[in-house]
């Protein structure tokens, strides 16, 4: 094999290219879960501190990064390794991924940002101040806001589906900001947050609290560091007013700011998700169009954008 050729490992998880120093080697590697530009950063920070390691890049439109080593010092399979260990998957760079993984993947990230929307409903009531008049009724609008939300994201799975869960949403939230502000949740309401507050951070976002963990420790500040710091912030500040139990302290609005941090997080990875994703559908589409009209005319082409 040619020196200008690519050769893939034995173990398909990454390819070798062709590196300008002959002492150096180059790989390249699918990686998956990537959302926005802090995760390429965070990629190549943690893969640019690890010794032998000389230049890192990451494209997030094609999920793949490209690493330039001393193989006398470092080996693919540790680069790798360390890719997992902040909460990132591999694949051979070589094949392009199905579309109905992606889906899968669509559906995986809107069923969870479903789930912290739901935490999130029934802690805006919960929190609600009977004490402030005409006012307490405004998270009685955020939560049908976000109750169209529900709908709009669960429309795919189906009409009646989308309906159910939506009306469900929107009878839990009301019925909770009822009962609190008829003062049925005066003692409960700490209590609840925290609940709610626990399964946001340690449930359905402990994938997030896993990297922000990973990254924590090899001294990177990203995005999900700074997402846990302001959730446990939150929660720290709960806990605190459970032990004091003080009146007028606001122990239930600390949990609450744990389970909205949470799901603004969730959902900012779900929105980049899907416009990587349709991005990345759409470019692949207009390539299958180039291949199979290979003798359409040059101005078709040249408005395909085609080469």
């Amino acid at each position: 094999m040619t020196a200008s050729m690519a050769t893939v490992s034995p173990f398909d998880l990454w390819s070798e290219e062709p590196s300008a120093r002959p002492d150096r080697r180059k790989i390249r590697a699918r990686i998956g879960g990537l959302h926005c530009s802090l995760c390429t950063g965070t990629i190549e920070k943690a893969l640019g501190r690890m010794p032998g390691v000389d230049k890192v890049a990451v494209s997030l439109t094609h999920e793949q990064a490209l690493v330039e080593y001393d193989p006398a010092v470092a080996r693919p399979e540790q680069l790798l390794q360390t890719l997992r260990d902040i909460g990132y998957t591999i694949s051979d760079p070589r094949k392009l991924r199905a579309f109905e993984e992606e889906e899968r993947d669509l559906v995986r990230e809107a069923r969870r940002f479903v789930l912290a929307v739901v935490l999130s409903v029934a802690a805006i009531p919960i929190i609600a101040d009977p004490a402030v008049g005409w006012i307490g009724f405004l998270p009685a609008l955020v939560c049908l806001s976000l109750g169209g939300f529900v709908f709009l994201v669960l429309r795919s799975s189906g009409l009646w589906a989308a309906v159910g869960a939506s009306v469900g949403l929107t009878v839990m939230a009301l019925s909770l900001l009822y009962l609190n502000l008829q003062g049925y949740l005066t003692h409960a309401a700490p209590w609840l947050a925290a609940a709610l507050a626990f399964a946001l951070v340690f449930g359905v976002g402990r994938h997030i609290l896993f990297m922000a963990f990973q990254a924590l420790r090899r001294g990177i500040l990203n995005q999900h560091v700074l997402l846990e710091i302001g959730a446990f912030a939150g929660i720290a500040g709960g806990v605190i007013g459970l032990i004091l139990n003080r009146p007028g302290y606001p122990t239930a609005a600390f949990f609450a700011v744990a389970v909205m941090v949470g799901t603004y997080h969730i959902f900012s990875e779900w929105l980049s998700l899907i416009v990587k994703t349709r991005s990345s559908q759409a470019v692949k589409r207009l390539l299958d169009l180039c291949n199979r009209r290979p003798h359409a005319s040059f101005a078709a082409r040249r408005n395909w954008n085609c080469r």
